[in-house]
């Protein structure tokens, strides 16, 4: 591909961008992926270019296209074309109210990219590459898409790779391909900074309400982190860590004889928890324990000309090697990369550092940093001199900076859009209200009767008891807890109290319910079916015990029974005695009539059946043995009819083998002894004749 591709607003292909010049693609780590190129007004590719249309890169990259900047130069007239990447089209989609996360804890990543890949209706999708820690989310959802995304990103620390409309999630973008930057081989231009101004070897920490983690268990820290605080005295007493800092493991480096440590401090009062806290002062430490290096370098991309050649994407870990500049192989990452296209004569141009302020976009982290300015001045309900400093200052900035001007009218002092001049602040004695039509209605007021807001976002402040509504039909939380339904705590027919233990009489849920661990005690009565999951440990059972019929699956004994009487039933058992070798059964009882069915129930090791009591087999056909079948004694099978008569009684009845018969006596068959019986042949002529004798007495063997 040699020529940027066009594509209308639903993407349609419209040709190619022929005649752009000055083509540049600029990307940072988390924040800026845009395109831009010049276009002459006479070229014929300038009427066909749309505003909300898109341009398509040699990457396969849309990029939709937002600005148009037109400027003459004598009778030359340019046009120049800013494109941002369609991923920033998250920032059209309005994150549902229903989908907003007051506080949550324990989320996965993708529970939160998943809801915003519906905001978006399936547009966009995410994939997240890499494994990431379950994270405590707080107010998750205010804004747009793209500010969700970039929640996400600040909370789980993560790195992105667009691919058009599929957002790939990772710890960190880029690896390490080898390449090196070297000064008489591929470096061009080479500006190298490194501070030290921002250096520091011990960071101590705060939460919120002025909390720290002292007091916390020391197993919670790294080796590495035990081992600079307990040289400590006192840092760490009895396994419990008695300060609120680390120590950079590059102190005895850094130490001199004004200073041993580089104190510095970090706070953040949206953090509650120790561990949490913990966390983010170790990763702040491992940012600040090190010069900032800074080195923007022009490179000739060799890889264009000798394919062999490694090539250096957004992200990578290079080399650079410039001993004139004192730049001796440092190791550095790429943050930001300015690639030209389609111009062999111009070279990329990288900057490279060693850390990454993770910034979405400028505006948002700008505010954001004027939020945590405000949020820092008071801590445990002293005010910070140093916050206070850095507030006025970050104040200073945002007068000089505002898109507001000051009036004076018979209402008052009136903040005024330059931008909107409908939108306006009004102040007078009378109290201060926020106006979008130039005064006529206030959209949210702040009188001596009270606030007037459609909503108010944030955080209202620190009460001693807050409480909505009137006698037992109230609202209250104070330092007790939550509770609703009676101005009593402990009576109030819902309450949660300050250790998170919640008590209601009915709840209705939608969705999900998330376990991950303790124990359920008490009884419960469920209406309707629960599908799926496992259950183990529990007793289960059709009534309750000692009511019949009831089938039963319990724990206890690991058995499987159903019950007609208690002394009516089928049981199976997981493990049942018989001599040394327990095994499985299955085992019947009717009255005092007992059936077992096992391994080595019977005489025999094998499988067997044992009966106390008589033991019928009936079958409409026939009763098939395979194999060899062994009896104790033919006395044992006998017959139904009476008189009852057993198998070796009817064979003893029977004539026995070898034996001779008792004599027959003599017989003659109907013929007198003595008469002569003539020969006829087949022609009827006598032949001759033969005399007939009687058989004599006589007797036979029995075979």
């Amino acid at each position: 591909m040699k020529r940027l591709a066009l594509y209308d607003k639903n993407l349609n292909h419209l040709g190619a961008v022929a005649d752009a010049t000055e083509i540049e693609r600029r990307r940072r780590i988390n924040s800026d992926y845009e395109l831009t190129f010049q276009l002459p007004m006479s070229s014929e590719d300038y009427n066909i270019i749309p505003i909300k249309g898109h341009i398509k890169d040699d990457r396969g990259q849309y990029y939709v296209i937002n600005d148009r900047a037109r400027k003459r130069e004598g009778v030359k007239r340019m046009v120049e074309y800013v494109c941002t990447h369609v991923m920033f089209k998250l920032a059209d989609f309005k994150f549902p109210y229903a989908s907003y996360i007051d506080e949550a804890y324990g989320v996965n990543i993708t529970t939160l990219l998943t809801t915003i890949s519906a905001a978006t209706g399936g547009k966009f999708s995410f994939t997240v590459d890499d494994t990431f820690e379950l994270k405590d989310i707080k107010d998750f959802g205010r804004g747009d898409c793209l500010q969700a995304l970039n929640k996400v990103i600040d909370a789980y620390g993560c790195e992105i790779e667009p691919d058009n409309f599929v957002i790939h999630i990772k710890k960190q973008i880029g690896m390490n391909r080898g390449y090196e930057a070297r000064m008489r081989k591929n470096i061009i231009n080479i500006n190298f900074k490194d501070s030290a101004s921002t250096l520091v070897t011990r960071l101590f920490s705060e939460m919120k309400d002025g909390r720290t983690f002292i007091g916390m268990a020391a197993s919670n820290l790294t080796s590495e982190e035990y081992a600079l605080l307990n040289a400590v005295p006192g840092a760490i007493v009895g396994g419990v860590v008695m300060v609120n800092y680390l120590i950079s493991p590059y102190v005895s480096y850094w130490s001199n004889t004004t200073n041993t440590y580089f104190d510095g401090e970090y706070i953040n009062q949206e953090i509650e928890e120790p561990i949490e806290l913990l966390q983010a002062v170790r990763k702040s430490l491992r940012e600040r324990e090190v010069p900032a290096i800074d080195v923007p370098v022009s490179l000739a991309d060799l890889h264009r000309i000798d394919i062999t050649e490694p090539e250096a994407f957004l992200g990578d870990t290079i080399k650079i090697t410039d001993s004139e500049m004192q730049v001796n192989g440092i190791t550095a990452r790429v943050t930001e990369l300015r690639e030209p296209l389609f111009n062999p004569a111009k070279q990329p141009e990288m900057v490279l550092a060693n850390y990454l302020l993770r910034d979405y976009d400028d505006i948002l982290a700008d505010l954001n940093e004027s939020k945590q300015v405000v949020d820092n001045i008071t801590s445990g309900g002293k005010v910070r001199t140093g916050a206070f400093e850095a507030f006025a200052a970050q104040a200073v900035y945002d007068i000089n900076n505002s898109k507001s001007e000051v009036i004076y009218d018979e209402r008052g002092i009136v903040l005024r859009s330059k931008l909107i001049t409908n939108d306006q602040v009004v102040l007078s004695s009378k109290g201060m209200y926020v106006s979008r039509n130039g005064g006529l209605t206030a959209d949210a007021a702040i009188t001596a009767e009270g606030i007037l807001a459609p909503m108010v976002i944030g955080k209202l402040g620190n009460f001693v008891e807050i409480e909505i509504g009137i006698g037992n039909n109230v609202f209250k939380a104070n330092q007790s807890g939550i509770h609703l339904g009676h101005q009593d705590f402990g009576s109030a027919p819902f309450r949660v109290n300050m250790a998170g233990q919640l008590n209601a009489r009915l709840a209705t849920i939608e969705g999900t319910i998330h376990a991950t661990g303790g124990s359920f005690a008490g009884n419960i009565s469920a209406i309707g079916t629960i599908t799926g999951g496992t259950l183990t440990g529990a007793k289960i059972q059709t009534k309750a015990a000692g009511v019949y019929p009831r089938s039963e699956m319990s724990s206890t004994g690991d058995l499987f029974g159903v019950y007609q009487t208690a002394n009516n039933y089928a049981i199976f058992t997981a493990v049942r005695g018989f001599g040394s070798n327990p095994a499985p059964a299955l085992e019947m009882n009717q009255g005092s009539a007992n059936l077992v069915i096992g391994h080595g129930v019977a005489s025999l090791a094998g499988m067997g059946i044992l009966a106390n009591s008589d033991f019928e087999i009936q079958a409409s056909g026939g009763i098939f043995l395979s194999g060899i079948t062994y009896v104790q004694s033919w006395s044992n099978f006998r017959m139904l009819s009476f008189p009852s008569q057993s198998l070796q009684q009817a064979l003893d009845a029977k004539a026995i083998s070898g034996t001779s018969t008792s004599l027959s006596g003599g017989h003659n068959h109907g013929i007198p002894d003595g008469t002569r019986l003539a020969v006829v042949n087949s022609s009827g002529v006598i032949t001759g004749s033969f005399i007939w004798s009687v058989a004599a007495n006589h007797s036979h063997i029995q075979n």
